[in-house]
């Protein structure tokens, strides 16, 4: 079952490449357990991040949300993410965005997702 596309949910999901939202129940690696078929061998959610290049998406109470991503400097990246957070600014007041293939996070506000251009000028401000 999956949610509306671009949809922000409480809690943990994965966004696709065409902004489906699958909502998981639990943790991600549970749910890579439980769908060997889509995890394609990946034993955790780093793994099937890079190699499925679905975003790891987590909103927690009060407006934080981590996503866990490819990496920072796709196209289709930035796009899907700044769909998500644009589409849904009102329901988050932190972003961390973590890239799995390079070092350190960038954190966002609602404010960068104004547009795209803003989008990739706040990923270059790095914590």
């Amino acid at each position: 079952m999956s949610a509306p596309p671009f949809t922000l949910l409480h809690g943990a999901s994965w966004l696709t490449g065409e902004g489906e939202v699958i909502p998981i129940p639990g943790f991600h690696e549970e749910w890579l357990r439980e769908h060997e078929e889509l995890a394609n061998g990946a034993r955790n959610a780093c793994e099937f991040v890079l190699r499925k290049r679905w975003i790891s998406v987590t909103l927690f109470a009060g407006g934080y949300i981590e996503l866990m991503v490819p990496d920072r400097g796709s196209e289709d990246v930035r796009r899907s993410i700044f769909k998500l957070l644009s589409r849904n600014s009102s329901a988050w007041a932190k972003a961390l965005v973590i890239s799995m293939d390079e070092e350190g996070y960038s954190m966002l506000e609602p404010a960068d997702t104004v547009d795209e251009a803003a989008l990739s000028a706040s990923f270059e401000r790095r914590i």
